[in-house]
C-alpha cells in the first residue's frame, strides 16, 4: 500500500477511540492506542499527530467512520486543529473487515483497516458546512424525530379513544386542537355528560373558531356518542388516564413542533438554497429546509446522478452471468431524512390543491405518463428521481424553478437560453 502522506485511522467509540498511524508506504508507524474523548485525551491526540507530522515531514490524513453524533464532535475538533479529515461510510469499512479469513474483530484491528482505505478508495476531504446550514440540519432532524413521536402518540390516543369513546373519532379528529382539548378535559364519557352544556360548547367554539351553530351541533353529536359509549364502550379507568395523558402530550408536542418550525425559519432565511428550493411547487418551507441542509454545498456533486445516489433513489443493480434483474428497488443508501422529504414532496407534486388546480402540472403529467407502464409506487419513484434532478439544476445554476413543459425546455436549450444542467 502506498499513499501520498501518512494516514491516521480512528475507530470511534462513545467515550473513547482507538487510533493508529500508517506511514506512506503502508507500514505501521504508531501501533493502535486508546484515546479518551476528554480534554486530556484529545489534547494528547493532537500532540501525537503533530509529532507524527514532524517525524514524517507531512501532515497526516485522518480517516474515521461516520458514526453519527459520536464521530461529529471528533470531526469538528480535528478540523479546528487544521487536520485533513475523511469520513468513511460504514458500508465501506465493513466490507474491508471481511478480507481476513479468520473471524477476528477488535478495535485495534479496525483502526488499522480504516487507515488502509485511504489508498484503496477515491476519497474526498470532508468540508464542514456553514454554521447556518449545520444549525438548519440539526433543527430539521429534530423536527423529523418529534414528528415520528407525534405519530406514535396519535396512534396510542386513537387506540384508547376507540375503546372508551367508540365513535368519537368520527365526530372530531384527535389531531385537531378541539379534539385534543375535549379529550384532555373529558377523558371519560361520563365526565362530558355530567359537565354543564355551556362549558362544553364554549370549549368547542373557542378551539374550533367555527361559531355557535357548529359548537351546538358537535355537542349534540358528542352527547349521543358519550351515551352510547357507556353501553358499548370499555369503561375502564386505565383508558381514561391514558387518554388524558396522551391528549396532554399531543398538545405539548404540537406546541414544540410549532416552536421548532419558527426556529427553522429563522435559519432558513439565511440559507439562499432554501429560497431557491421553495420556488418548486410542492416544496414547503420545512421540506425545502430539510433538502437544503442535507445537501449542503451543491458543488460536492459533479453530476445530478451523484445527488440521486446521495438521496438513495438510484436503482439497485442485480446481474450475474446471463441473469439480469428487472425488479430492482431503490438502493436507499443515502440520507433517510432527505429521502423522506423528497417522498412527501413527490406526493404533493402529483396532486391537486384546494382550488382544484394541479400543484405542479409538469410533474403531474410526467407521473401520468409513467403510470402507463409502471405501478403507482414505481411511477412515484420516477417522480422522486425527476425532482432530484430539478433540485440539482436549480441549486447548481442558482436560478428559481420555471414551470415549462419538456418540449418548451428542449426548444429553449436548443436556442441557448438554458444551461446544460
Amino acid at each position: 500500500m502506498n499513499a501520498d502522506c501518512p494516514v491516521v485511522g480512528i475507530d470511534v467509540g462513545k467515550n473513547f477511540s482507538y487510533f493508529c498511524v500508517l506511514a506512506s508506504d503502508g507500514q505501521v508507524h504508531r501501533k493502535p492506542s486508546k484515546v479518551y474523548h476528554d480534554a486530556k485525551g484529545l489534547t494528547g491526540l493532537v500532540a501525537c499527530l503533530r509529532e507524527t507530522e514532524e517525524t514524517l515531514g507531512t501532515t497526516p490524513a485522518v480517516l474515521l467512520e461516520s458514526t453519527g453524533h459520536y464521530s461529529e464532535r471528533l470531526v469538528c475538533f480535528l478540523i479546528r486543529n487544521n487536520f485533513r479529515v475523511f469520513l468513511i461510510n460504514p458500508l465501506q469499512t465493513h466490507s474491508i473487515k471481511n478480507v481476513r479469513i479468520r473471524k477476528v474483530k477488535t478495535d485495534k484491528m479496525d483502526c488499522e483497516e480504516i487507515a488502509k482505505l485511504y489508498s484503496i478508495l477515491d476519497l474526498r476531504e470532508y468540508q464542514m458546512p456553514e454554521d447556518d446550514v449545520a444549525n438548519l440540519k440539526i433543527l430539521t432532524r429534530s423536527h423529523y424525530h418529534l414528528g415520528k413521536n407525534r405519530v406514535q402518540i396519535i396512534n396510542q390516543l386513537t387506540s384508547k379513544t376507540d375503546q372508551a369513546w367508540p365513535g368519537f373519532t368520527e365526530i372530531l379528529d384527535v389531531q385537531s386542537k378541539t379534539g385534543q382539548s375535549l379529550l384532555f378535559a373529558y377523558s371519560a364519557p361520563a365526565q362530558l355528560l355530567n359537565a354543564p352544556k355551556k362549558d362544553v360548547v364554549e370549549l368547542i367554539k373557542t378551539n374550533s373558531r367555527r361559531g355557535q351553530e357548529y359548537a351546538n351541533e358537535k355537542y349534540k353529536a358528542l352527547k349521543q356518542c358519550a351515551q352510547d359509549a357507556l353501553r358499548f364502550g370499555t369503561q375502564l379507568e386505565g383508558h381514561f388516564i391514558g387518554i388524558e395523558i396522551y391528549a396532554d402530550m399531543l398538545q405539548q408536542l404540537d406546541e414544540k413542533l410549532s416552536q421548532l418550525e419558527t426556529e427553522i425559519n429563522v435559519f432558513a432565511v439565511r440559507v439562499p438554497a432554501v429560497e431557491l428550493l421553495k420556488s418548486i411547487p410542492g416544496l414547503g418551507p420545512v421540506t425545502a429546509s430539510i433538502l437544503a441542509s442535507e445537501i449542503g454545498d451543491i458543488d460536492r456533486f459533479d453530476h445530478s446522478k451523484q445527488l440521486v445516489a446521495y438521496f438513495g433513489v438510484d436503482p439497485s443493480v442485480k446481474q450475474s452471468g446471463n441473469f439480469v434483474g428487472t425488479k430492482n428497488k431503490f438502493s436507499k443508501r443515502g440520507s433517510p431524512y432527505a429521502r423522506r422529504a423528497l417522498y412527501l414532496a413527490a406526493l404533493v407534486s402529483v396532486r391537486k390543491n384546494k382550488s382544484g388546480d394541479y400543484v405542479n402540472k409538469v410533474i403531474h403529467d410526467y407521473y401520468q405518463k409513467k403510470l402507463k407502464n409502471k405501478t403507482k409506487s414505481q411511477a412515484l419513484g420516477a417522480v422522486m428521481n425527476k425532482l432530484v434532478r430539478i433540485v440539482y439544476s436549480i441549486l447548481k445554476n442558482k436560478k428559481t424553478f420555471i414551470m415549462i413543459t419538456p418540449e418548451e425546455h428542449n426548444k429553449m436549450y436548443a436556442a441557448g437560453l438554458l444551461p446544460a444542467a
